[in-house]
Formats: C-alpha cells, sequence, structure tokens
C-alpha cells in the first residue's frame, strides 16, 4: 500500500476579486481540462498517469489555493494547466484564472505551493 498522500492542487488568482460562483467555475473548468488530459493517451503528462490513476482510486483529493498573478505565471510557465476567461461576465476576456497542477504527492507539491494560502 502507498503511503503518498496525493492530491490535485489548484491556484486562484486572488488578484481578480472573483465571485465565489466565478471562482467556483474556473476550478470546475480546470478540473475538467486537466482530467480529460490525464486521462489522455497522448498526453504531455504520461509520467503523472501513474499518479493520476492513484488519485482516483484514493477519493480525488482537491485543495484550492490563492496566488497572485506572478505565482500563476511561473506555474505555467512549468507546463502546469491554465485557464483563461473568456471574458463574458466578470473579468477581461484573456485573463489567467486559475492553474491546476496535476495529482501528485502531498510533500512533492509543497515545494511548488507550500507557500500559497487556501
Amino acid at each position: 500500500m502507498s503511503t503518498k498522500d496525493f492530491v490535485q492542487y489548484f491556484v486562484v488568482n486572488r488578484e481578480l476579486n472573483m465571485s465565489k460562483g466565478k471562482t467556483a467555475a474556473q476550478v470546475a473548468h480546470a478540473a475538467t481540462l486537466s482530467a480529460i488530459e490525464l486521462a489522455s493517451t497522448n498526453t504531455a503528462f504520461e509520467e503523472r498517469q501513474a499518479d493520476f490513476v492513484k488519485w482516483l482510486q484514493s477519493g480525488m483529493k482537491k485543495i484550492v489555493l490563492k496566488g497572485n498573478q506572478a505565482e500563476l505565471e511561473k506555474l505555467q510557465g512549468k507546463g502546469y494547466f491554465s485557464i483563461h476567461d473568456s471574458g463574458l461576465t466578470e473579468i477581461q476576456k484573456g485573463s489567467l484564472t486559475v492553474i491546476a497542477l496535476p495529482p501528485m504527492d502531498m510533500w512533492e507539491a509543497k515545494e511548488l505551493v507550500g507557500h500559497l494560502t487556501l
């Protein structure tokens, strides 16, 4: 039995001051996009597919964190899943709203997002 605690982290852009509903929709977009990509056989995250399966089997734990624009851009630059708004409601078109990390061990993610708050 694995001793790893698999979690998927979502980092929300706190500088956009999105409503709770808008934030929930953006995180849902990130969750859907990342799950589809990770379930694909042609994923850029092929090395993460085994972790994805373990995460699915262990209850799909998710944690939502707050970050600023620069922190999201840094994660985006590392190739993590990014969501940009279509600009139909609250915020400007193209705004970087959420970054989704693939499911990974909590301790591994700590170096990437450990400094961010809930």
